[in-house]
């Protein structure tokens, strides 16, 4: 695989989060591949080697129990396996949060979390891409 067909895959309609996600992949030089249907999620999925799935488990159309189908199938995945993946969700919902690590999610956090550690998340991410470039 040529680095440029590794993405990171986003699923997240908050502006706020999606600047700052936009922002933070920028830095690193890697390119961000933001999903808001299951038709883009399906064609992502034949089209380039996810390194990461992040989820907003608020996410209009692709939240909740729909966000724990799409972990799966992207497990179920050959080629996208391997993604690690995160669904972050309001702290004020435990059970939402507790039915994404049920679904398969390798880190489920709260909001709050999720803006702290996010750099962190695409930074490795990023290693990971040159790692296998």
């Amino acid at each position: 695989m040529t680095e440029e067909t590794k993405r990171v895959f986003v699923v997240c309609s908050d502006l706020m989060f999606s600047g700052g996600i936009r922002a933070e992949g920028s830095s690193q030089g890697i390119v961000l591949e933001f999903i808001d249907s299951e038709e883009r999620f399906y064609q992502a999925l034949e089209s380039f080697r996810a390194v990461l799935f992040m989820s907003d488990l608020h996410h209009h159309k692709l939240g909740g129990e729909r966000a724990g189908e799409l972990v799966k199938k992207l497990k179920a995945s050959e080629k996208n396996k391997d993604a690690y993946t995160i669904a972050w969700g309001k702290h004020t919902e435990p059970e939402l949060l507790k039915s994404a690590t049920r679904a398969g999610f390798d880190k489920v956090v709260p909001r709050s979390l999720f803006v702290k550690e996010m750099p962190e998340y695409i930074r490795q991410a990023a290693s990971r891409i040159q790692m296998s470039a």
